[in-house]
């Protein structure tokens, strides 16, 4: 498909005019018309609707506009590849946030060429959305992405724990029963993580009795909120290691339940073995000897 009708349709969807459109990517406006006529007749249907008033995306023109827009993204980033070392990484909020920055600082360490590198946070769907769209090269997830192109591995495993206001009762606590946890107010954080999931594979049955009061949208507005003393939560021990030094959050166990989280790496299979996201997931899980 023809990059160039491509750019010329997208810039008349999103500017909204033809005069507009033109002038945003340097053509006449008469060649813009030519391209989108050219267009058309390739696909063989009406994309945009043309009267005295302006113009305006068809039916088959809005279903066509989010496909265009990903080929021509997919069409930057393999330029850009092709000219330099680059690396989008996708990562859910916790990795991002706790994980992946010292992981990335020792990969780029290893590297003889000069890269450009990019980490995008979003929650996991998001993240598999964009990896199966090319928009990342490697997505680092909470959950496994399983898709006939993608090769996803397990990383990591990280330590959950309970946080608690400082002041509360059980903060003193270095472990407590299920029963005790069922009568705490917990607060949920950002959705899609695959908390929920770790805690009805951990706890069966029993995990639909926690009184889960509200949800905020990241492990950081969670960790306030406990603070401000809105209920309690269950996070990766790693994200709360300064406020637990600092005095402001406390932390304890579930008795007899070791509650821990898997990370994944995952690329999509066609990606070539010398690019920087196959050698990154080969230097953070490397093949046995």
């Amino acid at each position: 498909m023809n990059l160039t009708l491509l750019q010329s349709f997208v810039a008349l969807a999103e500017a909204g005019s033809f005069q507009a459109a033109a002038e945003r990517i340097g053509i006449a406006q008469p060649t813009l018309s030519q391209h989108l006529k050219k267009l058309e007749s390739d696909l063989g249907a009406e994309l945009v609707s043309r009267n005295h008033s302006g113009s305006r995306l068809t039916p088959a023109g809005a279903r066509f506009l989010p496909h265009a827009q990903q080929v021509l993204a997919s069409a930057t980033r393999a330029r850009d590849a092709a000219l330099s070392d680059t690396l989008k990484i996708g990562c859910s909020g916790n990795i991002a946030s706790y994980f992946m920055p010292q992981n990335l600082a020792a990969f780029l360490a290893t590297q003889d060429t000069k890269m450009l590198w990019e980490v995008v946070s979003a929650p996991n769907p998001k993240i598999a959305e964009m990896l199966l769209t090319g928009e990342v090269d490697l997505a680092a997830m909470e959950w496994p992405l399983s898709h006939a192109a993608v090769s996803a591995k397990a990383w990591a495993r990280e330590e959950m724990v309970i946080i608690l206001p400082p002041d509360h009762a059980f903060a003193t606590r270095s472990e407590i029963t299920f029963e005790e946890l069922k009568t705490l107010r917990i607060l949920g954080g950002e959705r899609g993580t695959g908390t929920g999931t770790l805690l009805n594979d951990a706890l069966g049955p029993q995990a639909a009795e926690l009184n889960t009061v509200g949800n905020l949208g990241s492990t950081e507005a969670v960790k306030r909120a406990v603070a401000a003393g809105l209920g309690a939560s269950i996070v990766l021990a790693r994200s709360v290691l300064s406020e637990v030094a600092s005095g402001d959050l406390a932390i304890c166990r579930l008795k007899g339940k070791a509650l821990t989280k898997p990370f994944y790496l995952a690329i999509l299979k066609d990606s070539a073995a010398a690019v920087p996201a196959a050698r990154m997931l080969d230097f953070l899980i490397p093949e046995p000897a």
